[in-house]
C-alpha cells in the first residue's frame, strides 16, 4: 500500500548503538577488497551501523512482508533499491569503539508507481563528536501513490554527465563469487535468507537471475579502489563520497572505474565490463 507520506515525513528512527572491534574491521575491509597499504577505517564502514544508512536496517525487520514496519511506512524488502547515498566525514572512526546512530525520514518523493525516501543518518561517537553523516535515498517500487503528484521532489538532481574527454585514471577490480557473502557477513544480525544478495530463491522471486551484489557494497569497492588509487591510500583526505545507483552487479563480474580529476573533485563512472559496460554507479570523491 502507498506510503502514509504526513505520517512517515519527519519519522525519526528510534537511534542504534554501534559496537565494534578489530576483527570486525578486519572482516569489513576482507569483505569491500580494501586494499593493505589502506591505514585505516574506510568512511564507508559506517553503513554496516544498526539502523544507518537507508530504512531497510536489519534490526528492523520482520520474518513476514512487509518486513519493515515504522508509522505510515510499510515495505516489502523485494521492492526495495538503494537510489543514491551520500557520505560526510567529520572524524576519523577508529579500529575499535562504539557510537550511536540517529536517523530521521526528511522526504518522501513520489514517482507514481514509486516512491523514494529520502533518509538522513549521522553516525556519533561515544564522546558525542560526529563521525560520519550521510543522506540514503531509497527507490521502493509499488509504493507511490499512483498519480505522481505526491510530496517532495526527493532531493535529487541529474547526475553529471562524464566530462568530454578521456579518464585521467582507470581502475579495473574484479569482485569475487563470493563477495556478496561476504559483505552480509561483515554487518551486524544481516541474515543469509530473505534477501535478494544471498539467498538466490528470493532473488529470483523478485525477478532476478540470480544474487545480486549488495549496493554498499559496490558502493564501498568504488571507494576504496578510488582511495587506494587518486587519494594516495590516504583515507584522512576522503571528505565527501556520494554515489548514484545506475545498474546492479553481479557477484563475480568486474567493476571498471574511469576517473576525472578537478580541483580538489574526482568524478568517477563505474561500469561491468562482462556486460557492454553496463553503467552501475556514478558520483564524486571529494577532499577537503
Amino acid at each position: 500500500m502507498p506510503i502514509d507520506v504526513p505520517t512517515a515525513t519527519g519519522l525519526v528512527i528510534p537511534g542504534q548503538e554501534f559496537r565494534w572491534d578489530e576483527a570486525d574491521a578486519r572482516r569489513y575491509r576482507h569483505a569491500i577488497g580494501q586494499h593493505d597499504r589502506q591505514s585505516g577505517v574506510l568512511p564507508t564502514f559506517a553503513m554496516t551501523a544498526p539502523g544507518a544508512f537507508g530504512i531497510a536496517s536489519p534490526d528492523f525487520y520482520h520474518q513476514q512482508p512487509p518486513e519493515i514496519r515504522f508509522p505510515g511506512i510499510r515495505l516489502r524488502l523485494a521492492t526495495l533499491l538503494q537510489q543514491e547515498q551520500e557520505l560526510r566525514v567529520h572524524a576519523r572512526i577508529p579500529e575499535s569503539g562504539v557510537a550511536w546512530c540517529h536517523s530521521r525520514v526528511l522526504e518522501i518523493a513520489d514517482r507514481g508507481s514509486a516512491a523514494v525516501l529520502v533518509q538522513r543518518t549521522e553516525l556519533i561517537g561515544a564522546d558525542g563528536v560526529p563521525l560520519v553523516s550521510g543522506v540514503s535515498r531509497i527507490h521502493a517500487r509499488g509504493e507511490g501513490t499512483g498519480t505522481g503528484r505526491g510530496r517532495g521532489t526527493g532531493g535529487s538532481s541529474p547526475a553529471p554527465p562524464a566530462p568530454d574527454r578521456a579518464a585521467d585514471v582507470e581502475i579495473v577490480v574484479r569482485t569475487d563469487d563470493q563477495q556478496a557473502v561476504w559483505y552480509q557477513r561483515s554487518g551486524k544480525n544481516n541474515s543469509m535468507r530473505g534477501n535478494v544478495h544471498t539467498d538466490a530463491e528470493f532473488a529470483r522471486a523478485a525477478g532476478l537471475d540470480g544474487p545480486i551484489l549488495q549496493g554498499v557494497c559496490t558502493y564501498a569497492m568504488v571507494c576504496a579502489a578510488l582511495v587506494d588509487t587518486v587519494l594516495d591510500a590516504e583515507i584522512a583526505r576522503l571528505h565527501t563520497y556520494t554515489g548514484r545507483f545506475t545498474g546492479i552487479v553481479f557477484p563475480g563480474e568486474s567493476l571498471r572505474t574511469r576517473v576525472w580529476t578537478g580541483n580538489r573533485v574526482h568524478h568517477y563512472h563505474t561500469t561491468v565490463p562482462e556486460r557492454g559496460d553496463k553503467s552501475v554507479l556514478v558520483g564524486d570523491l571529494r577532499t577537503d
